[in-house]
């Protein structure tokens, strides 16, 4: 069985596939499987993959109409071998030797969830510290910890794939996939699998490079005009029913994802933000009426209302709560 599965969701990343692609093969840890899932690219994304996979028979190609990350990466969770399991993305890349030092930490440790930290890359601006491996919380740092220990600071994790490794019996025994959502997939995963992991260790270094303003993607847009922090929302909510594990995580996870919801609403685009605002709405009764203990019970937006202008109402709501 090969040690470690390697799964990168590929769509027009045409530019930036073979920088991902060498510092993943030019690794010292060599006992892998790179899974990439051409996600209906348009581009010629999909023909550098094919010419990657003639030099190197480590390379397996997905290819399939275009459903998102989420899907993707799921796909290639199917099919994966590896011991251990990371997701990369196509336009982004890993530091060297990271592959060594994150394997042998899970091994050592025998971990579930494997944490380490990534910089942020700007282009023409180099590198900070948005996910830094300083910002990992240190209370946890040199021992093992499970899911009941950190059920308070659940939210001082990184949330994104990419900056953890992951053992693939775990993913698949707790049946823990990515949501359909062409936004923030990563954080229904994030969430289950640290409610369920029973080993879990942090490695204070930075091992990942993500490109954060390349244009198409869609963390570089500014304004936002899909609708899934209300999905993400529903989802873990589905999750936590399905775990029997509504009511003793349902306090901490609703303040953060219906928060998440609300800032989006004060920076939604003018032209959809009326449609957001109706569905918004929708989720706010359900919220009221399940769980009836909260600042949301005072909180009374308008659509007009901005960003701050919402946050300086959910705190006044938040006081009055108190």
């Amino acid at each position: 069985m090969v040690k470690l599965s390697i799964i990168i969701p590929v769509y027009n990343v045409e530019d930036y596939i073979s920088n991902c692609l060498e510092s993943i093969l030019n690794q010292s840890f060599k006992d892998f499987e790179v899974i990439c899932v051409n996600d209906g690219s348009t581009d010629n994304s999909l023909s550098i993959l094919q010419d990657y996979k003639a030099k190197d028979d480590r390379i397996i190609i997905i290819d399939k109409k275009n459903e998102g990350s989420g899907v993707a990466r799921n796909a290639g969770l199917s099919i994966a071998k590896g011991e251990y399991v990371y997701f990369v993305d196509g336009d982004d890349w890993l530091e060297a030797n990271a592959l060594e030092k994150a394997v042998l930490k899970s091994n050592e440790l025998n971990t579930d969830i494997l944490i380490f930290g990534g910089l942020s890359y700007y282009e023409g601006k180099g590198q900070n510290g948005g996910y830094s491996a300083n910002k990992l919380p240190k209370k946890y740092l040199d021992k093992v910890f499970s899911a009941k220990e950190i059920k308070k600071d659940i939210f001082k994790f990184p949330s994104t794939a990419w900056t953890k490794l992951y053992k693939r019996d775990f993913l698949v025994k707790n049946n823990i996939k990515f949501q359909d959502i062409k936004a923030g997939q990563d954080q229904l995963p994030f969430f289950h699998s640290m409610i369920k992991a029973e080993r879990i260790a942090l490695l204070p270094e930075n091992l990942y490079c993500y490109r954060k303003n390349r244009k198409g993607a869609v963390t570089s847009v500014k304004k936002k005009k899909n609708f899934s922090p209300i999905y993400v929302f529903y989802g873990i909510e589905d999750m936590l029913k399905s775990e029997n594990l509504l009511d003793e995580y349902k306090s901490i996870f609703v303040n953060k994802y219906f928060s998440k919801a609300t800032s989006w609403l004060g920076k939604f685009q003018d032209d959809l933000k009326h449609d957001y605002y109706l569905e918004y709405l929708k989720l706010l009764e359900h919220v009221k009426s399940e769980y009836p203990a909260g600042w949301w019970m005072k909180f009374n937006p308008k659509e007009k209302d901005g960003y701050w202008m919402l946050k300086l109402k959910q705190k006044i709501s938040n006081m009055v709560a108190i």
